[in-house]
């Protein structure tokens, strides 16, 4: 196979720089365009993240939404092997040697802790990485692009529908703050997917040409996501909105003009001060981070002073997955102990040091970085800075308040970055 940018033997330049562009597929015939298998796997895969702890009743917990996802997109493989994994990113070669570092460390360091880290590592070497391979080579194909946007947006609107209604939804530390989430996915996780989806709604009604439905649905849509993400009560899920909007102005020329950008983010801003207004759990929790409480009443403010100090015991290899959470727990929580609770890192840069030190950290933060950079220069291309605007905000939240790593839709927003700049 050859891969580019990976090291190994290149396509030919011709080659390489036909199938970037938005006809190759059209031109090099219907053997090299995602068949109907391939295409539907993959909007399923985004339109199913809020669903990802479903489960089939009657199977123990053991056949959900994640894995009839993950069949239909083994099926679109086999269907397409030379459609989904015709080239291979340099990235996944950075994300797959740090998942292998962390199974080697965690053997080597934290082996009585395996029952913690290793189903985590698993699910980075059999559905994450792979899912960025699929995405990155389905996405090579401009109608794919904007579909799958669609997709992640009438996903999240579904879930937020049966958020507002009151269907699966579950209270958030027993009440505490009116936090709310749904169908079991961790109310900070679901803010932040609720927020890349507002993104791309957001995104698809700037793009060229407008259709019917992006002209008529898109702010319905934000409306209700918004609604949802506000009874999440996530800070994080603010930061990442706020983030990518601003991306999509500054950066947004292709998408629209100027007139167009304002109108879009002064339309948005009333959305979310209309749903602030009426659900005020956000705002009452950002009370939280004034000058007075800040390291008081504030346990994300106390988490990173431990972790800091975790990492300097141990700086070259760090402490080993999943060593961190007691101590963290005790230190800056110590009331969670009593209940037989632990906390995580809510800072991605400090978990990477703490558990696999700056080893661990380099090797995923140039494959992040990679990402990024791609990002940046997919901005000058048709898609525009879509890209960099769902990717953006999750390396700046993921270095300040959030530990994304799991979550689905950084990968999402990977995918559409090593893709974009293709």
């Amino acid at each position: 196979m050859n891969w580019p940018g990976a090291g190994g033997p290149r396509l030919p330049v011709a080659t390489e720089s036909a199938a970037a562009q938005p006809g190759f597929g059209a031109r090099a015939g219907d053997s090299l365009r995602p068949n109907w298998l391939v295409r539907w796997a993959f909007y399923l895969s985004l339109f199913a993240i809020p669903f990802s702890y479903l489960y089939v009743p009657g199977t123990g917990g053991r056949i959900g939404v994640d894995r009839i996802v993950q069949l239909l997109m083994l099926c679109g493989v086999f269907s397409q092997p030379r459609v989904c994994l015709r080239f291979f990113p340099t990235a996944l070669f950075w994300f797959l040697g740090y998942a292998c570092l962390r199974i080697v460390w965690g053997l080597w360091l934290t082996p009585e802790m395996a029952a913690g880290w290793w189903p985590g590592s698993r699910e980075f070497i059999e559905l994450l990485i792979p899912w960025l391979w699929l995405m990155f080579n389905v996405l090579q194909f401009p109608e794919t692009r904007r579909c799958g946007l669609w997709a992640l947006g009438l996903g999240c609107s579904l879930c937020a529908m049966f958020h507002v209604a009151g269907i699966g939804v579950t209270e958030v530390a027993n009440g505490l703050d009116n936090r709310s989430t749904v169908f079991g996915v961790n109310a900070n996780e679901l803010g932040a997917t609720y927020a890349a989806a507002m993104i791309a709604l957001l995104g698809l009604w700037m793009l060229p040409p407008r259709t019917w439905s992006q002209r008529h649905l898109t702010f319905p849509l934000i409306a209700l996501i918004g609604v949802a993400m506000a009874k999440t009560g996530s800070r994080t899920a603010i930061l990442i909105l706020a983030i990518g909007v601003l991306v999509l102005l500054f950066w947004g020329r292709t998408l629209g003009s100027k007139a167009k950008r304002v109108a879009a983010l002064l339309a948005l801003g009333a959305v979310l001060a209309v749903v602030l207004w009426q659900i005020p759990t956000v705002m009452e929790r950002f009370d939280e981070i004034n000058p007075q409480n800040v390291g008081q009443h504030n346990p994300r403010a106390r988490m990173a002073p431990v972790l800091w100090e975790m990492f300097l015991r141990s700086p070259l290899y760090g402490l080993g997955p999943d060593s961190y959470q007691w101590e963290l727990t005790r230190k800056a929580m110590p009331y969670l102990i009593n209940e037989n609770k632990l906390i995580a890192s809510h800072n991605l840069a400090l978990l990477l040091l703490v558990e696999t030190g700056v080893v661990g950290f380099l090797i995923f933060s140039i494959g992040l970085g990679t990402a990024l950079v791609a990002a940046w220069r997919a901005r000058l291309k048709p898609c525009g800075p879509m890209p960099l605007a769902l990717l953006l905000p999750f390396v700046v939240a993921s270095a300040t308040v959030a530990n994304p790593i799991q979550h689905p839709v950084l990968w999402v927003a990977m995918g559409y970055a090593l893709a974009g700049a293709a």
